[in-house]
């Protein structure tokens, strides 16, 4: 018989995804640097509450990032006219909302949250919450979805402090599962990937440059160092059974899981419509990243 997935794996797979989605979102107007979509997004949130300034030093504390790296980022997306300095610190520029080309990325950003409400009520993992009553603001889902998309990116950082090798391990997550979480019926029957059922599936590391849009040379390279963490295949790459499901993988899908409640529950405070959440989307359904 095949065992169940664990509910917090099938969690961290759908979360990876989400933080690729994102990724791949964003890198086309703000630069295939992962680092670079990381500080916008933490811009961004901060402008949409309040346009409260951030300096670069709170930028790196803030994503784990060495200061020389995040001032180097920061004077990058400054110099594209994606932020400017203001007294405090750096705020996005402009309207990103209403830009032609950035806006209809953050409203598809917004709808992969909406999407991952969806399947996660596919899977029977949405936790009971009844959202308060009244008009849902898709800007304020914008913000959690991004507060989401960081503690996602920063879940393994005690143990792989580069952001984009967290990025490329959640891609690669995400493209291993792919078949299962495209299918909720797979997705609740599938086995763990140490039992190496055929639902999950090797990626090429050309193939998660292309999806993120990222250097294929610096996926490839990145992905040499990540060997603790990534097994090489004759069919492509595949994240290493233990470090899904030894006692770190296990705290960091622990952390996940609660990253996803607390996320969850602000949506519902903030009107989201849980019980309906496909009359949310701004978009429509955000094509799936194509792992081949």
């Amino acid at each position: 018989m095949i065992g169940a997935l664990p509910p917090t794996l099938m969690i961290r797979c759908l979360l990876a995804d989400l933080l690729a989605g994102v990724i791949a979102d964003l890198t086309p107007v703000l630069g295939a640097r992962v680092e670079r979509v990381l500080i916008y997004l933490l811009l961004l949130r901060r402008t949409l509450d309040g346009a409260r300034p951030t300096p670069v030093l709170g930028v790196g504390e803030t994503l784990a990032m060495p200061f020389e790296t995040a001032r180097r980022h920061v004077a990058a997306l400054a110099a594209a006219g994606r932020c400017r300095r203001v007294a405090g610190g750096m705020i996005v520029a402009g309207r990103p909302l209403d830009d032609p080309t950035l806006g209809p990325r953050l409203a598809r950003v917004h709808d992969r949250t909406v999407a991952l409400v969806e399947r996660l009520a596919a899977a029977a993992l949405l936790p009971v919450l009844t959202a308060v009553p009244g008009a849902y603001d898709w800007t304020v889902g914008l913000a959690i979805a991004v507060d989401l998309t960081l503690a996602i990116a920063a879940a393994e950082q005690w143990r792989c402090a580069k952001p984009v090798d967290r990025v490329l391990l959640a891609a690669l997550l995400a493209g291993n599962a792919a078949a299962i979480t495209a299918d909720p019926a797979l997705f609740r029957r599938a086995a763990p990937p140490h039992q190496l059922t055929p639902g999950w599936r090797p990626v090429r590391g050309r193939l998660v440059a292309e999806a993120l849009h990222l250097p294929e040379a610096t996926v490839r390279r990145r992905f040499v160092n990540l060997g603790a963490a990534v097994e090489v295949t004759a069919d492509g790459l595949a994240l290493r059974p233990d470090w899904l499901t030894d006692a770190a993988g296990e705290a960091v899908g622990a952390a996940l899981n609660g990253a996803l409640r607390r996320h969850l529950a602000q949506l519902a405070r903030h009107r989201f419509p849980l019980d309906a959440a496909a009359t949310a989307y701004r978009r429509g359904t955000p094509a799936s990243l194509n792992f081949g």
